[in-house]
């Protein structure tokens, strides 16, 4: 499968962990994002998307949000910022499996308008 990293060490309390889980299927990047994207650990996640920029081995990178429990504003704003840095590489972006809390939050700010989200993986790696 791929790379996993465990960042709970890097906050104060154990409810403020996240866990991102690299994947690939043909020629998509899947990040796997559990736990919580705030405050905390929003630089990482483009930190570590802006490293995988230049692998010629993807061209789309999709955000399973499945296990995503919280994402802050500032940890949504990453996903536009990542957006935007991956398209000027000629590459595309899309979100799927979003948990109800973390949905009303995408729908308030119509990412739906800028980038595709799905009900689930299959229907994203179908498309």
């Amino acid at each position: 499968m791929g790379n996993k990293l465990d960042l709970s060490s890097l906050g104060k309390h154990q409810l403020q962990s996240m866990k991102i889980d690299f994947e690939h299927s043909q020629d998509t990047l899947i990040m796997v994002l559990s736990g919580r994207l705030d405050a905390i650990h929003h630089n990482f996640l483009r930190e570590k998307v802006i490293e995988r920029i230049p692998e010629a081995s993807w061209k789309m990178l999709l955000f399973d949000l499945s296990d995503l429990d919280y994402v802050s504003s500032a940890g949504f704003r990453e996903f536009f910022l990542v957006g935007h840095n991956i398209q000027k590489e000629g590459k595309k972006m899309a979100v799927c499996s979003l948990k109800p809390a973390v949905q009303r939050i995408f729908e308030i700010a119509m990412f739906q308008d800028a980038y595709p989200v799905f009900d689930s993986r299959n229907s994203a790696l179908g498309s």
